[in-house]
């Protein structure tokens, strides 16, 4: 698999979502809202979600995107952590 990350917004502070990123997949399909979240046990990523209500009115998150193996999952975080942690060196270097 093929993966160009783009990071649009990186964000100081003490919230966890530290950067929003573009992912695209082998040339053929981007996903938007890609966060990079700072966790307990280090930094990870997000996939985009819908936030919506079940039947009781009580708050759910559908996945728009995520990965189906842990092999998807690795080379995504590590593709997204690596093009923040690029863009950070970047930005402190200018």
């Amino acid at each position: 698999m093929d993966l160009s990350v783009k990071v649009i917004d990186i964000f100081d502070g003490e919230k966890p979502t530290k950067a929003v990123c573009s992912v695209t997949l082998d040339n053929m399909f981007t996903v938007h809202g890609v966060k990079v979240i700072e966790g307990a046990n280090g930094k990870f990523v997000g996939f985009p979600f819908r936030a919506l209500k079940d039947d009781d009115g009580k708050p759910i998150r559908k996945d728009v995107f995520h990965p189906i193996t842990a092999e998807a999952r690795k080379i995504m975080n590590d593709a997204v952590i690596t093009a923040y942690e690029a863009e950070l060196a970047k930005r402190a270097t200018a």
